[in-house]
């Protein structure tokens, strides 16, 4: 009897795993480990393996996925497939190996009403709308999207494509994306597109819904905190702002987003005239994002405004690297006393000091002509007596 249940036991497991729907993998968030992860070993789910692979080096376009698309691809060559399958990989394969327009008009025209085909091309025309804005992408997105919704409701993908799309600007679609809120938290989905969804209200300058669907969700995400943070400084309540900017770590935050946390942290001690603070925090949002041009710009200022002339050249090499000069008044006006100073100081040291030099030496030459000639007349007297006129 224990054998025989042990067994039973095993079987459903099996079964379980077998039912496992590949398609929804490749339209979940973290799509190419979960397809990973899957015990079978079996054709069927190298092929999906493969499939993922080449999306995800379509996604990130680094090296390691194209070379490694290419291997799999390579093991699945002579074998056989069904049409489907067989379809979507081929797609895959010029998505990666030759262009993405190649892929698109294979997927243009395709008659193939798959779901696997769809998870496949709602993916391929999102990457390519990333990149160009297409709005035959878009288009794409939104058809297939919300037919992959209706088929297949809860996946992950299908949501965050509609969101991105409705909170981009040349396709802002509040009322859709207020839709796909709705839906969220009707369908209780706010734990697999909460912080998806703070990210796409707050894109489309819906501060005050950010600070509230954040509070209903009680999320703790790195990025929902930097958006939910950044709300409360455009409304103008920066003690808020602060208590979380202050308290977040930044290094769990993209480097961009990290480098402007801290230049808003240093802009609020600027402001009550911490400048030792403030520097630090310029310097600090500057090593997260060399490119922070408004970073570099107010650590330049912070040093010329502590009016401590050991900060002057650092103040004026910032603000000269910052390129504000031409356009920002008090960058200007900065750097026109700095320069002021330059050449004040550069007289000073060399002008002053060799105009004396030269005075003395002058002085020194009048002398010593003087007494020669002096001595000249004494020794004439001497001699003849003062009778020779010369």
């Amino acid at each position: 009897m224990k054998h025989i249940l042990v067994l039973a036991f095993i079987l459903t497991v099996s079964a379980l795993a077998f039912s496992v729907d590949k398609t929804d993998l490749l339209l979940s968030k973290n799509y190419l480990m979960d397809i990973q992860s899957l015990d079978s070993r079996d054709l069927e789910t190298k092929a999906y393996l493969t499939l993922a692979v080449g999306l995800k080096y379509r996604e990130t376009i680094q090296p390691n996925y194209k070379v490694w698309f290419s291997n799999l691809y390579s093991e699945l060559q002579g074998e056989v497939l069904p049409p489907y399958l067989q379809e979507a990989i081929e797609v895959v394969y010029q998505l990666v190996a030759v262009s993405t327009v190649s892929a698109l008009n294979m997927l243009y025209s395709s008659e193939s009403e798959d779901h696997l085909l769809k998870a496949v091309s709602l993916r391929a025309f999102f990457y390519d709308w990333v990149d160009t804005r297409d709005p035959r992408s878009a288009k794409q997105i939104a058809e297939t999207a919300n037919e992959l919704i209706d088929a297949r409701p809860g996946q992950y993908f299908p949501y965050k494509a509609l969101l991105e799309l409705y909170s981009s600007i040349g396709s802002m679609d509040i009322e859709r994306l207020m839709e796909i809120r709705e839906t969220v938290f009707s369908e209780n989905l706010q734990g697999l597109l909460g912080d998806d969804l703070i990210e796409s209200e707050f894109v489309s300058g819906l501060t005050e819904m950010v600070i509230e669907d954040f509070s209903r969700l009680e999320t703790e995400d790195p990025l929902s905190s930097y958006y939910v943070a950044m709300s409360y400084l455009q409304l103008g309540e920066v003690p808020q702002a602060w208590e979380i900017l202050d308290s977040l770590d930044l290094n769990q935050i993209p480097p961009r987003f990290a480098s402007n946390a801290s230049m808003v942290i240093g802009d609020i001690y600027l402001e009550d005239g911490n400048f030792e603070e403030a520097i630090e925090r310029y310097q600090e949002a500057a090593r997260f994002w060399p490119n922070n041009s408004r970073a570099i710009r107010n650590l330049g200022m912070a040093y010329y405004e502590t009016k401590d002339r050991d900060y002057y050249d650092l103040a004026r090499f910032y603000l000269q690297l910052s390129g504000f000069e031409d356009y920002d008044y008090a960058v200007s006006s900065a750097l026109k006393e700095l320069r002021r100073r330059v050449i004040f100081e550069l007289a000073l040291v060399t002008v002053v000091p060799l105009t004396a030099v030269v005075v003395l030496g002058l002085f020194l030459l009048e002398y010593f002509s003087r007494k020669r000639k002096s001595s000249q007349e004494r020794k004439a007297m001497k001699e003849d007596g003062g009778n020779d006129e010369n």
